[in-house]
């Protein structure tokens, strides 16, 4: 496989796009798989099909969420925006917030939560509340951003009405559904996952950085060569995957933890 990272002139030269440029160093490389599929395939070595699921901060489900309606008993969903009534990835919508879950205790046998994380401005009653409503043995797997990535870095310095102004055009959503709510990334390392999740009860099974294609640097070929020049950097040295852009994470409530939901 060609590894070589071409410069703006290379590609300039070859008339390369940044369609072409994809094309070449992710989509047609036989071992590339999206951080989406990552996330997909971590839930599925876990999940069993008399799971009852609760995804946590499902949303309209246009977002593109991972799906698993069919793959389990049920599929709950639940999140404090009524757009959930329009998701048809999940079995039930339910209105609620993360920080006081309207579920009885040892309710799951699964939790997940993509690309929500970021967004806990209470992670460590969440986490809790994430731990009550799980049965013994249960899981709680996610997918969010890292801090010290790039991407996320800038993100947390943005004010809110520029995430809700571009939001909606990169993930091609009308003006009005969708709109993304504040981020605070108060768990977004894996430092502060683990310090989080295990201060509550949890165990970890999987703890994984991963660094995809330059999504956000797409816009010009020497945004995105910068890019890819990051990405092939913090895959190729294990000492940088604290740099990687998403953190999948899968932690088990103990088969007894020994305290009362």
């Amino acid at each position: 496989m060609n590894s070589h990272v071409p410069t703006t002139q290379e590609a300039k030269k070859g008339r390369l796009s940044v369609a072409a440029l994809t094309s070449r160093f992710y989509y047609s490389r036989p071992a590339w798989v999206d951080g989406t599929s990552q996330f997909a395939n971590l839930v599925k070595n876990y999940l069993r099909p008399e799971y009852r699921i609760l995804d946590l901060g499902a949303g309209s489900g246009k977002k593109g969420p991972v799906n698993f309606r069919g793959e389990a008993h049920t599929v709950v969903g639940v999140d404090c925006d009524s757009h959930i009534r329009n998701n048809t990835w999940i079995d039930h919508g339910v209105l609620g917030v993360a920080q006081d879950l309207p579920f009885r205790a040892e309710t799951f046998e699964l939790i997940i939560s993509d690309w929500a994380v970021e967004h806990f401005a209470q992670p460590e009653a969440i986490a809790s509340e994430v731990f009550r409503v799980l049965k013994p043995s249960g899981l709680f797997a996610f997918r969010t951003g890292n801090i010290r990535h790039y991407s996320y870095a800038i993100a947390a310095v943005t004010p809110h009405w520029f995430h809700r102004l571009v939001a909606n055009r990169v993930r091609g959503l009308p003006p009005d559904e969708g709109a993304p709510h504040p981020t605070h990334y108060l768990m977004n390392t894996r430092e502060a996952v683990r310090k989080c999740l295990s201060g509550v009860g949890f165990e970890e099974r999987e703890l994984v950085m991963v660094e995809p294609e330059p999504s956000y640097l797409m816009f010009s070929v020497p945004s995105f060569l910068l890019g890819l020049a990051y990405e092939r950097l913090v895959n190729g040295v294990t000492q940088l995957s604290g740099f990687r852009a998403c953190i999948l994470g899968c932690f088990q409530r103990p088969p007894s933890s020994g305290r009362n939901p």
